[in-house]
């Protein structure tokens, strides 16, 4: 009985070609693979397709400055910028009623508001802008809200200028309480300009 032995030989080309189609055929398995295994996935949970598309990954803060503007969107202007002086107001009285309670902790402060000026005066503040139309002022300082911070806005009168409106953050009773509070939130003021000045 005779044995039939063949040797077949390929050539280089042949067996690149050979290794060339293998590597396409296990790159497309994997990619299918993946594709397939992510949809099973997903179906699992529950999760449909246009749920995937409208899905971003947002920091908490992102989601409630969001929440905020959408609910802000429906109100007229009129009514934002009523909205935007009393939370000033209503965060400068904070800051001083602080103050005041560092200073004389058996009083309360229960001023009227055409007093409340004068018992800001001689505090320092950290002022980040300077605008002479309050929606400017608004928008820059929605900016640090959003961030978590409480921006103050001061309506000033300067002679020959007209009204202006001031951004600023924080009452202090010295000028180092304020450097401080700068230290200790560098990455707040890096790149920003700021000033510490005084309450008059």
């Amino acid at each position: 009985m005779e044995e039939n032995n063949k040797v077949i030989v390929f050539e280089k080309k042949e067996i690149i070609l050979v290794f060339l189609l293998v590597l396409i055929l296990i790159v497309t398995s994997f990619t299918i693979g993946v594709r397939l295994g992510k949809k099973i996935s997903l179906d699992a949970a529950g999760v449909k397709p246009q749920d995937v598309k409208s899905v971003e990954l947002k920091s908490s803060v992102e989601e409630d400055a969001e929440k905020t503007i959408a609910e802000d969107s429906d109100i007229p202007d009129e009514e934002k910028l009523k909205k935007l002086m009393d939370e000033s107001k209503a965060r400068l009285e904070g800051e001083l009623e602080k103050f005041s309670q560092d200073d004389a902790p058996a009083k309360s402060i229960a001023a009227p508001e055409s007093e409340v000026p004068s018992a800001m005066a001689g505090k320092f503040t950290i002022q980040l802008g300077s605008y002479n139309n309050l929606e400017e002022a608004k928008q820059f300082a929605e900016g640090f809200t959003v961030r978590g911070y409480n921006p103050i806005i001061n309506e000033v009168k300067i002679s020959g200028k007209g009204l202006w409106y001031r951004v600023s953050l924080g009452l202090f009773n010295t000028v180092d309480e304020a450097k401080k509070y700068i230290r200790d939130e560098q990455s707040l003021f890096a790149g920003q300009d700021h000033i510490i000045t005084e309450i008059r």
